[in-house]
């Protein structure tokens, strides 16, 4: 696993990955793009996990309705389930989505910066190791946030789970088997649930779409998405509508990952260099809550 400690070490970290084809100025190569996330601690085998693959997956649709139940006013400006996904990461609800960024300057920020919103604390956080991991994802995983494939996957958080969601016994490797897969009880409800909000939506579900990880780009009507280059890694499910799909890195396919170490006595040094670079908590979160830990801060106070 590599390892920085300056900002200048990440930039040699990552012209390092010209190896596998890295631009580091565009941020791809032909037909793939990196983008990246920062963890202020390396949680092991969890470690850049959506937040609902954390909890019980059980209470995933339950927890759906009742966000939407709640703040009603909130959602009526969504117009997809998967956006009504993007609002309740934004408040810190756990769902399937994983918060990623085309900015690498962002990510070493994430790994570095101890985040008492989210109960971080520097006993735990400090003497940790952050990580940032380094995604490497193919063109045709990459999708807008009105892709029918979207919108297949993050219905599967609405599915009720009493009904069941199973297809691991569900063929759909040939033409007569694809139908069989379509005309199944479990898979017309979820096109019942995706007709909900895309009425023009084909009686057809891909299974495969069903069982994989995309990568997202959102609508960019978030002042915080803008400012933190932000996109998600949305997670099927792993056969069962109570698994998550599983990260697997496949060359085949393009989907890759890697690791980077944060040490833990470097996260000073380096939350000051981002700084000189403009990289503060103001600038990465752009409203009330960068203006409250600016205001908030030692440095503002003994300016």
């Amino acid at each position: 696993m590599d390892e920085i400690r300056s900002i200048a070490d990440w930039i040699e970290c990552l012209n390092h990955y010209k190896h596998y084809g890295l631009d580091v100025c565009g941020n791809r190569r032909s037909g793939v793009r990196y983008y990246f996330r920062g963890e202020g601690k390396d949680f092991g085998s969890t470690g850049a996990t959506p937040g609902i693959g954390r909890r019980n997956m059980e209470k995933e649709a339950k927890l759906f309705r009742e966000t939407e139940r709640r703040i009603p006013d909130e959602f009526a400006r969504c117009k997809s389930t998967f956006e009504r996904l993007v609002l309740m990461q934004h408040y810190g609800i756990p769902t399937r989505l994983l918060d990623i960024t085309t900015s690498a300057l962002q990510s070493l920020f994430f790994a570095c910066y101890i985040d008492p919103d989210y109960g971080m604390t520097e006993k735990e956080f400090g003497n940790a190791d952050g990580v940032i991991y380094v995604y490497e994802v193919p063109d045709h995983k990459i999708k807008n946030f009105h892709s029918d494939a979207v919108s297949v996957v993050a219905n599967i958080a609405v599915y009720d789970y009493k009904e069941g969601l199973d297809i691991r016994n569900l063929r759909a490797d040939e033409e007569n088997n694809r139908k069989a897969f379509n005309t199944d009880s479990k898979i017309q409800h979820l096109v019942h649930e995706i007709r909900a909000e895309k009425p023009y939506f084909e009686k057809w579900i891909d299974k495969k779409d069903m069982e994989s990880i995309f990568c997202v780009h959102p609508l960019l009507d978030n002042p915080r998405v803008r400012a933190q280059q932000g996109a998600f890694l949305i997670y099927g499910m792993d056969g069962n509508r109570t698994k998550l799909a599983q990260w697997k890195d496949d060359p085949q396919d393009g989907m890759i990952r890697r690791k980077v170490r944060v040490p833990a006595q470097a996260k000073k040094r380096l939350l000051e260099e981002l700084e000189m670079l403009g990289m503060t908590p103001d600038v990465v979160y752009p409203d009330w809550k960068g203006t409250r830990l600016r205001l908030n801060s030692e440095d503002f106070w003994n300016e």
